[in-house]
């Protein structure tokens, strides 16, 4: 009769997930806006060229509510614009074998550094990118 041991359970691993929840955050400030903006003007929002409608509309907004808005297209592009990098290095990461703690770290830490400490929070994806690459290329020797 043979006794096998079982295997010791692996933690779930979130930063695959993580990867569409950073996009739904990069898309928050864009929704919270165009409803805002919306709800400001009636409706009267032009489809041909959206992307003008917050400028358009600037002289009409009290200036409170058009710096809110502004502050939300700012959100939003920003976290646009680390997006992709986060994205590689959680594939990144995966492909390179790192270890599904620190790449949980990673995902979990830069979640929750996007509500504020940008320079801080890009930084979490360029080091799991070099560790990736660093991992990557002890198997390639």
């Amino acid at each position: 009769m043979s006794s096998t041991t079982p295997l010791p359970l692996q933690p779930y691993n979130y930063s695959y997930p993580s990867i569409p929840l950073a996009f739904g955050l990069a898309i928050a400030p864009h929704a919270y806006g165009l409803i805002r903006l919306m709800l400001a003007t009636r409706g009267q929002l032009s489809n041909s060229m959206p992307r003008t409608n917050l400028e358009a509309q600037k002289t009409k907004l009290p200036a409170a509510l058009y710096n809110q808005l502004i502050r939300a297209r700012g959100a939003h592009l920003n976290s646009l614009e680390v997006f992709p990098l986060f994205a590689a290095a959680m594939v990144a990461g995966n492909v390179a074998g790192l270890e599904v703690g620190e790449m949980n770290r990673a995902a979990w830490t830069f979640l929750g550094a996007r509500s504020g400490l940008w320079a801080w929070s890009i930084s979490i994806p360029i080091m799991a990118l070099v560790k990736a690459g660093r991992k990557a290329s002890e198997g390639a020797q």
